[in-house]
């Protein structure tokens, strides 16, 4: 049974947003640091990147735990455990000596945030019928997008001071969800109430396995969402080196060029929040990653010029990044509609697939390095086009109602 949305606080949206963000301040609040952190511990900016990585792989695992333990007893306990972990390792990040010790000390602070991120969709879930859901999944979205918009701008302004008071600031706003979250109640209400490790497999091959009118439809939206989103996660990987490396915008102008592709995101998001209130979620997801396929292939022609053209290759991948905002909230509530006792599963599994595309793809963009923006681009082409094959074989729901969702997933 779920929780009725009369049973919740008002703040109960703002709150599991502003946790959701906790993953993006994490990445986003230390962008323009970066250069700084190189020069500081004296080191190559490609080293230093290694951080973004490992968060992105720490926080994945974070998610691979955190998610099956809050479908067994329930997501209070396992949250309020993230953001305790999330405190210590933002701390110990502070007094690290070397770039290696951020490299290998950046996934403790991820285990935390992944434990705390993989609650939040199936908090959603847990408290709303799978149409509500699909609804307020965008809100959800859009209010969490505020934080890698406005996250540059406050590691800037937190620069001069140093770079270790950005991660000070990581840990302040963590104890301050914290706070809040001890104040909410739990709503997984089918939780059984102990740990039992020995279950985690068979939670998430449930889910893996689970059929739908006797097709694994949740797998591949599992796998398109996750390829989708990994564009993102490419993107955030090497934003230092496209705007401040090779473009040299400076650290000044880096949070401007970083926002306007957020800021376009939130633009999408907030057109599917509207829409979505009359328009089948599977038909915005479809226009959306055709969109978003048509986007990338322009963004990887600008990159056959050497140099690439700033005004050319900024508008072309706003234009791929704002797409999963259209694609992102849509395939969330297509795919957890399957899901109401293992939400945290299916969640942690979305989630798991986002990010370790995105630090895998990240990854093999340092390995392809070659001074132009070509492995960037080609390498979101290649994961969006992968994506699109994909969902190429999804048919379209034929009724969208709680019924029919509840009808289809007993006949399995």
């Amino acid at each position: 049974m779920t929780a009725t949305p009369t049973a919740l606080p008002r703040y109960f949206l703002l709150l599991v947003s502003a946790m959701t963000a906790l993953a993006p301040f994490a990445i986003d609040t230390y962008l323009p640091a970066l250069p700084a952190m190189a020069s500081a511990f004296d080191v190559s900016l490609v080293v230093i990147n290694a951080s973004v990585s490992t968060y992105l792989l720490g926080f994945g695992i974070g998610q691979l735990i955190g998610g099956p333990i809050s479908d067994q007893i329930g997501r209070r306990p396992v949250g309020l455990f993230g953001l305790c972990l999330f405190i210590v390792g933002s701390f110990a990040i502070t007094f690290a000596d070397s770039a290696n010790m951020v490299v290998a000390l950046r996934p403790l602070q991820a285990l935390g945030g992944g434990c705390v991120s993989a609650i939040c969709m199936a908090m959603v879930r847990d408290s709303y019928s799978p149409t509500e859901a699909a609804k307020r999944f965008p809100i959800v979205t859009l209010v969490m997008l505020a934080a890698p918009l406005l996250a540059p701008v406050v590691g800037t302004l937190l620069l001069p001071l140093g770079w270790q008071w950005i991660f000070v600031f990581l840990a302040a706003y963590a104890a301050v969800m914290f706070v809040l979250f001890l104040n909410l109640g739990e709503t997984h209400n089918l939780r059984s109430g102990k740990i039992d490790v020995s279950r985690f497999l068979p939670q998430y091959l449930e889910v893996l396995c689970r059929r739908v009118d006797g097709r694994l439809l949740p797998l591949r939206y599992l796998l398109t969402s996750g390829l989708v989103s990994s564009a993102l996660m490419v993107f955030l990987t090497n934003s230092a080196f496209i705007y401040l490396e090779y473009f040299d915008v400076g650290a000044t102008l880096f949070p401007i060029y970083f926002g306007a592709n957020v800021l376009t995101m939130m633009v999408f998001t907030l057109i599917t929040a509207r829409v979505v209130r009359h328009t089948q979620p599977f038909k915005i997801f479809t226009i959306g990653r055709l969109a978003q396929l048509t986007a990338v292939s322009v963004l990887a022609l600008t990159t056959l010029a050497t140099p690439t053209n700033l005004w050319l290759f900024a508008p072309a991948l706003a234009l791929v990044i704002g797409c999963t905002g259209l694609v992102g909230p849509s395939i969330s509530g297509l795919y957890l509609a399957n899901f109401s006792k293992l939400a945290g599963s299916a969640g942690a599994l979305s989630s798991m697939a986002t990010f370790g595309f995105g630090g895998i793809l990240g990854a093999l963009s340092g390995v392809l390095y070659d001074g132009t923006l070509r492995p960037v681009a080609l390498i979101m082409l290649a994961a969006i086009v992968a994506a699109n094959l994909i969902a190429r074989t999804i048919p379209a729901p034929r009724d969208w109602s709680d019924e029919a969702i509840e009808a289809a997933q007993e006949r399995g």
